[in-house]
């Protein structure tokens, strides 16, 4: 059975950023629970001095708004800063709070590429797709400095690519893919590649990669695979839609608009049939 937490300072109705991710708090106890699922990104959002305002007016928590303040402004460490907000709570016991300040000192004493790559991939996970580009772009740029492997360096491009794919495209991200697979070797990455072209509907880039590359037939099948399944997927989406549409038709009375649509939706799942039976 989990410990009860009480509450403590006020429950904010409207609720607070955290800076650099899409992280919303509305209490301390939920700030803590944010430090510990993001210690990657507990530097970028602790040292604000917004968020120590909102801890005074929002929380009512002045002496540790004040304390959060003060670290903010001497630039103390930043397990100064966590343990300040893990003990404006009870949300962890002295122990874990050991346990995590301990944690952090490991984590600080990695190289610096692994932890720029974590805080990377930690934007990624979090949708912010801005601030992963720019700090796996940062490790491309550094690679030889930090003397990245060039195993790792592909893993480094093959996120940036699923970022690209959000921000830039299938174009962009096509190119980091390609990239990923030349230093990696890794399929994911080659699929990865090819799926983007296919849908970046680069036919003739597509056509080469496939030579270039020595694509396996189980690759291939694959991607045919994956390019119908997606299809269907954007077919069920607009069929469910259009079956809405004809529902509120026969509510409506309109008896013979209800037969038309009905009879398209029919004739193109005949197709699909076919044309995913072929």
């Amino acid at each position: 059975m989990g410990k009860m937490i009480v509450t403590v300072g006020n429950y904010s109705k409207k609720p607070y950023l955290l800076r650099n991710s899409k992280l919303s708090i509305h209490s301390v106890e939920e700030l803590c629970y944010c430090i510990i699922g993001n210690p990657e990104l507990c530097e970028d959002f602790l040292y604000d001095r917004d968020l120590a305002v909102f801890m005074d007016e929002a929380l009512g928590l002045k002496e540790r708004a004040n304390l959060l303040a003060d670290c903010i402004e001497r630039d103390a460490p930043l397990k100064d800063l966590v343990t300040v907000c893990f003990c404006s709570c009870d949300y962890l016991v002295r122990e874990e709070i050991e346990n995590f300040i301990e944690a952090l000192s490991r984590a600080d004493r990695t190289e610096k590429w692994i932890r720029i790559k974590k805080k990377a991939d930690s934007y990624l996970s979090l949708e912010n797709y801005k601030n992963a580009i720019i700090n796996y772009r940062n490790l491309v740029k550094e690679a030889p400095e930090f003397r990245i492997t060039s195993e790792n360096l592909g893993d480094i491009y093959h996120n940036m690519g699923i970022a690209l794919l959000h921000t830039e495209g299938f174009e962009s991200a096509a190119e980091c893919f390609r990239q990923a697979y030349e230093k990696n070797g890794r399929e994911e990455s080659m699929r990865s590649y090819l799926l983007a072209l296919k849908f970046g509907e680069k036919k003739e880039e597509l056509r080469m990669a496939m030579e270039v590359y020595d694509v396996s037939e189980e690759t291939a099948a694959w991607l045919r695979s994956a390019v119908l399944s997606t299809e269907l997927e954007a077919s069920d989406e607009a069929e469910l839609y259009e079956l809405r549409e004809a529902e509120e038709l026969l509510r409506s009375g309109r008896v013979t608009d209800f037969y038309n649509v009905v009879g398209k939706l029919t004739a193109e799942m005949k197709e699909q049939y076919i044309k995913y039976n072929e």
